[in-house]
């Protein structure tokens, strides 16, 4: 009896402790499935068009996207405000590859929606009231788009001309043949152009002169060139002889001593005419004011021409001189010397 009792009794033990056990392991499994509930996050992932739902215990939304096999690139956005106690959305915003010019460089870029204004901004490109763009502030940029940003400037130049110098020859017995006396020596002027310009992207695409001034004029060369030709401008008409003396001429004056003399612009002579060459300065009481003459040397190597007497002098008056002709410059009448001459008197 003994013996059945102690076998009664540890059966009964028996089965109050499993009981037990088994109500603390359903008091653990239910715990653990309230802690796992809570701390489960459902999590919906929006990817461009796609959608997507999961549950997940991490904590580091980069681990989520991982866990789902969705591959963010450094140029991507992912807004994530934070993990809440119900559902939580996850928004990733794709960048798309565009182009970007700008004054003629161009670059690749990788950016998230926006605005042509936006992306300005963001690159720091500051425009002027010349430049041009090809897209509008407000237009939203697309993958592939080219946006072209031309610099537009304006601006002058000056370009510097040299002006030659022009050279006037006078024919003049008072050289040899084909010598060359140079009276009044020749200088180059400076003109200066200024150009407008436009330029686009630093390259001039047009240009227009827009003035010219002259700042120097040139000075032109006055040169004296040895040739059996007349000083005098005058011209009266008559024929000549062999020997080269006018043909009715009414009186002439041999072997007289003719020196040279010229005097300043506007200058009027004894006589009251303008002293230019071909007018020149006698004896008044031998030769009258106003006749007309013909001067040259005997051999015909100097020719003075036609000349009507005109002024006088003290020299001319005292004899130490016969006549005495006028010339443009003062190197001329000092060319001239003293020669000696035949005067003929024409009337």
């Amino acid at each position: 009896m003994d013996r059945l009792l102690r076998r009664v009794y540890r059966i009964v033990r028996w089965l109050r402790t499993r009981a037990f056990a088994v109500g603390v392991l359903s008091i653990v499994l239910a715990f653990t499935i309230y802690q796992t509930t809570e701390l489960t996050h459902a999590v919906y992932i929006r990817d461009g068009e796609s959608l997507t739902l999961t549950y997940t215990m991490k904590e580091d939304v980069h681990d989520v996207l991982h866990d789902e096999g969705i591959t963010v690139m450094a140029s991507d956005m992912v807004h994530f405000t934070g993990f809440s106690p119900a559902i939580t959305e996850v928004e990733i915003k794709r960048s798309f590859p565009i182009t970007l010019t700008v004054g003629g460089k161009k670059r690749q870029l990788k950016i998230q929606d926006m605005t042509v204004k936006q992306l300005l901004d963001e690159e720091r490109i500051v425009l002027d009231g010349n430049d041009k763009i090809n897209m509008d502030l407000g237009d939203m940029l697309y993958e592939g788009a080219h946006l072209v940003v031309e610099r537009i400037d304006y601006a002058t130049r000056t370009e510097s001309r040299i002006l030659p110098y022009a050279t006037q020859q006078t024919h003049s017995s008072l050289l040899d043949i084909g010598k060359v006396r140079v009276l009044v020596a020749g200088e180059e002027g400076e003109e200066i152009t200024t150009y407008s310009q436009k330029l686009k992207d630093g390259e001039i695409i047009f240009e227009r002169a827009v003035s010219t001034q002259v700042i120097k004029s040139p000075v032109t060369q006055e040169e004296l060139v040895g040739a059996q030709e007349p000083i005098s401008p005058l011209d009266f008409g008559y024929k000549f002889d062999t020997d080269g003396a006018p043909i009715g001429y009414r009186q002439v004056f041999t072997n007289q001593k003719a020196t040279g003399y010229s005097a300043r612009d506007g200058a009027r002579t004894a006589s009251g005419r303008y002293a230019v060459p071909g007018h020149v300065a006698v004896n008044a009481e031998k030769i009258p004011y106003g006749t007309k003459l013909y001067i040259a040397s005997e051999d015909g190597s100097f020719i003075y021409g036609y000349a009507i007497a005109a002024d006088t002098g003290i020299g001319l008056m005292d004899g130490r001189t016969d006549i005495d002709l006028f010339y443009d410059t003062y190197t001329e009448s000092v060319l001239n010397g003293v020669r000696y001459v035949n005067v003929y008197v024409l009337d």
